[in-house]
């Protein structure tokens, strides 16, 4: 019987990508995310693609929303064996340390911890039950070594990736998988990175294709010898 992965925050760069990866390897896919048509043209090219896909309406600032859309997959696919979470907010959320407020961190904390916290709380009764499960996260290297320009998601970063070490502490007892991947660079969704864009950023910035996050998302999860993997560079 085919197995599901769930993609939080999927959209076209990394969520697609992992959610290629993993159909490629006969895994139904669910795709959640606020935008509904962006995610109905996402499982068109999957089942162009013979992947099995369905979409799923969720906010991760929503607690009740992201409860509800996981609800919704184990539903329509009957289970989910593998949570890859990977919410990405908009540059304009972004300040540097002496702007950032309660509110400011509270936002960040709020899409990238707690949220994390309700999936896993939604999806692991399951995982322990069968003693089975992965459960993969993709961050920023900010997570690692913040910089000041992004501050106030690499502080929430780096609160995620503490999660996630205790989480895989506390599960690996349970044959249960969690690994994170950090990325230190711009990802680009086409075959070529965009020299345009390039030229805004200082030369010799890392480019990595959301081809190699998602491979990466696999090999953690296949072989489940490493939990932590950074791809790029921590700057």
């Amino acid at each position: 019987m085919a197995k599901t992965i769930a993609i939080i925050g999927a959209g076209p760069g990394v969520g697609l990508a992992v959610a290629q990866r993993f159909g490629k390897e006969g895994y139904h896919v669910a795709l959640l995310a606020r935008n509904q048509e962006k995610l109905n043209d996402l499982v068109k090219q999957l089942e162009a693609q013979k992947i099995s896909a369905a979409s799923f309406y969720a906010d991760v600032l929503d607690k009740n929303s992201l409860k509800d859309a996981l609800a919704a997959v184990k539903k329509h696919f009957g289970a989910i064996d593998i949570i890859e979470f990977s919410p990405t907010p908009s540059m304009e959320t972004m300040r540097r340390p002496r702007k950032i407020d309660v509110e400011n961190a509270t936002f960040h904390l709020d899409f990238q911890l707690l949220s994390a916290i309700t999936v896993v709380q939604a999806v692991l009764p399951d995982m322990l039950s069968k003693k089975e499960g992965s459960l993969l996260f993709t961050t920023a290297s900010s997570a690692q070594k913040p910089s000041a320009t992004t501050a106030s998601f690499g502080i929430a970063a780096g609160a995620l990736l503490n999660y996630v070490r205790v989480l895989n502490n506390d599960l690996s007892a349970e044959n249960i998988f969690v690994g994170i991947v950090s990325i230190g660079g711009l990802v680009y969704n086409t075959d070529e990175p965009d020299q345009e864009l390039l030229k805004h950023f200082p030369p010799g910035t890392p480019v990595i294709s959301s081809k190699e996050v998602a491979e990466t998302h696999w090999k953690m999860h296949a072989e489940k010898s490493e939990n932590e993997m950074i791809i790029g560079k921590i700057s």
